[in-house]
């Protein structure tokens, strides 16, 4: 038993993880209608922005923590006005070809700026354990679940409570509607990108103590991927129980089948997802008059 719960809490941790890269694709997508594939990439760019602060410039973890989220908001809202903006009339198709180049060039760009394979930087939960009973707690498992479920329901809350969150809403849907509505689209597009690429460091700042920094952790976009779209890609909770299921299914599957089933456990999933219930578990199908 308690391996078992050991074992469910570090797959709630990753599960968690997941979670956040899904959420900030959907939120990029809830906001502007863009599926954005370089979403991995700016989880690394932002576990790098990290280790900079750290590093280089030896702040401590709690100012590296806010710092790296301001300056990936900058450079997300940078990113959207001088890559994605010019291309917003173009096919979708166009879009989503020109994320993952995106993604590539700063993939690229990581390992000549840092050519380590390898980096981390410290936190103040490492070496901290705690016992409850058998179970032996890692207490930055504790953090990454908490930082998951806090974000998910303040951005629940700016969703259905703030102006900026219902605009944004708004704009995704029918961006000419919304501009007839009144609402500065040219503003609403940089700040989606700007919380979008927050969310991408936040997940990297939470990985790096856990599996260190390098240019290949934006591979995680794949689960990203398969965790929004079960749980519907519109819907926030939904995100948050798809990642914690893929944690689980991945963490107990590979302590009790082995490391293979962990690897292709995504892909199964999003497999079943898309044969079973397209639309997720919490998504449902849009209706359109005609």
């Amino acid at each position: 038993m308690s391996i078992v719960l050991q074992l469910a809490i570090a797959g709630l941790s990753a599960g968690s993880i997941y979670a956040l890269v899904a959420l900030g694709l959907m939120l990029a997508h809830k906001g502007t209608g863009i599926l954005n594939f370089a979403q991995g990439e700016l989880v690394a760019l932002g576990a790098y922005i990290g280790l900079f602060f750290s590093v280089v410039l030896h702040l401590p973890y709690w100012q590296v923590f806010i710092l790296t989220l301001l300056v990936a908001a900058v450079a997300g809202a940078l990113l959207e006005r001088t890559l994605i903006r010019p291309l917003l009339h173009a096919p979708p198709f166009t879009v989503i070809v020109a994320t993952l180049a995106i993604g590539l060039m700063i993939k690229n760009l990581l390992r000549i700026w840092w050519p380590e394979s390898v980096s981390t930087f410290s936190s103040p939960l490492d070496g901290l354990s705690f016992q409850v009973g058998e179970v032996n707690i890692n207490p930055q498992y504790l953090w990454i679940t908490a930082c998951s479920l806090l974000i998910t329901g303040m951005l629940a809350l700016f969703f259905r409570k703030s102006l900026i969150g219902k605009a944004m809403q708004a704009v995704s849907q029918n961006v000419t509607a919304a501009r007839l509505m009144g609402i500065r689209v040219s503003l609403i597009f940089p700040l989606t990108f700007a919380v979008s690429t927050a969310m991408a460091a936040l997940a990297g700042i939470l990985m790096a103590p856990v599996v260190g920094i390098q240019a290949e952790m934006g591979n995680i976009i794949l689960k990203g991927f398969v965790v929004a779209m079960l749980g519907g890609f519109t819907s926030l909770i939904g995100c948050v129980v798809g990642g914690f299921i893929l944690g689980l299914l991945e963490t107990f599957g590979g302590a009790f089948i082995g490391g293979t089933f962990k690897d292709v456990t995504a892909f199964v999933l999003l497999m079943v997802i898309l044969l079973v219930r397209p639309n997720g578990i919490f998504g449902s199908a849009e209706a359109r008059r005609v």
